[in-house]
């Protein structure tokens, strides 16, 4: 059986048990102790270091700045393949061609007009010659008559003659074998139209317009003799020769369209048919002229505004 101590009676064991309770508790009061120490200053230290702030003790730390970074630069790159740029390249020469295509369909169209109105111009002018031929013809004697009579007077007067000469047969024979003479060298076109042009100079408007009628019969491709169709007409013009006139400056428009004496003809035209009286033609040319030059110089401005107000043109 197990001995139990009687109560109140102290044993070994409780002796000894007691210091170590007292060591137990004076422990425990130290960590409380330092425990509260240490929440104490922790209190203690933001309120001590605001008021030191506030009385300006201590300073402020500044705030970090900021520091940007550097910029990464990425190098750019097509997010379209090389066949989707071609294909849109293909697209754009196609636009592009198809564009050119256009302009020269208008300019065709343009040319057309011009040639028609050309050929209309020609016509008209055409059939009034033949109106004033046929009423000149009217009023006129026959020119073969007339012939008829120069040739029997001509034939009358050269027995005469023969007859009161005494023969010379060796004077004959001698002029039937002289060589015939041989014909003056071709001129060129350069100096068939300088000439021209003296002879417009010195008021000789014949030999001007016989220089000018051989330069387009012999050289009608050459630049003078296509200038020469108009010079020739400017010729014509000064002599009041209206028709012969507007026969030339036809000419040089049908042989140059866009020659840089075109819109100078077509004035030259209006004023030739205003002349006639052929008010149609006149307003045809005017009109031309005023299609072809919207914008013309102050010279040839001022030369189809005086055309112009010379007599009215509808307006349709």
């Amino acid at each position: 059986m197990m001995h139990r101590p009687a109560p109140g009676a102290l044993s070994l064991t409780d002796g000894a048990r007691r210091p170590r309770r007292g060591l137990r508790h004076a422990a425990a009061h130290l960590v409380l102790g330092a425990g509260l120490a240490v929440v104490t200053a922790g209190l203690c230290l933001p309120a001590s270091l605001a008021w030191a702030q506030a009385r300006g003790a201590i300073q402020p730390e500044a705030a970090p700045t900021p520091v940007n970074p550097a910029p990464i630069i990425i190098p750019p790159v097509s997010a379209e393949p090389v066949s989707a740029r071609l294909i849109i390249r293909l697209e754009q020469v196609e636009r592009q061609a198809a564009e050119m295509t256009g302009r020269i369909e208008v300019l065709e169209s343009e040319l057309a007009q011009q040639r028609a109105s050309q050929s209309r111009l020609l016509q008209e002018l055409e059939a009034e010659r033949a109106n004033r031929a046929a009423s000149l013809a009217e009023g006129a004697p026959a020119s073969g008559d007339s012939q008829a009579v120069r040739g029997s007077e001509v034939g009358s007067a050269k027995p005469s003659t023969t007859e009161t000469e005494s023969p010379k047969p060796a004077i004959a024979e001698t002029s039937t074998q002289t060589p015939p003479v041989p014909p003056p060298p071709q001129a060129s076109a350069e100096a068939l139209y300088r000439a021209a042009e003296l002879a417009l100079q010195r008021g000789d408007y014949q030999s001007a317009e016989a220089n000018l009628n051989d330069l387009v019969s012999l050289y009608p491709a050459a630049p003078e003799g296509v200038e020469g169709r108009w010079l020739l007409g400017e010729t014509r013009f000064v002599q009041s020769a209206w028709g012969p006139a507007a026969e030339a400056y036809l000419s040089y428009l049908n042989t140059a369209p866009q020659g840089r004496r075109a819109s100078e003809s077509l004035l030259r035209l209006a004023g030739a048919f205003g002349q006639m009286g052929n008010s149609k033609m006149r307003c045809s040319a005017l009109a031309e002229f005023r299609r072809r030059t919207p914008a013309p110089d102050p010279t040839l401005k001022a030369r189809a505004d005086a055309e112009a107000g010379r007599a009215p043109c509808p307006t349709t």
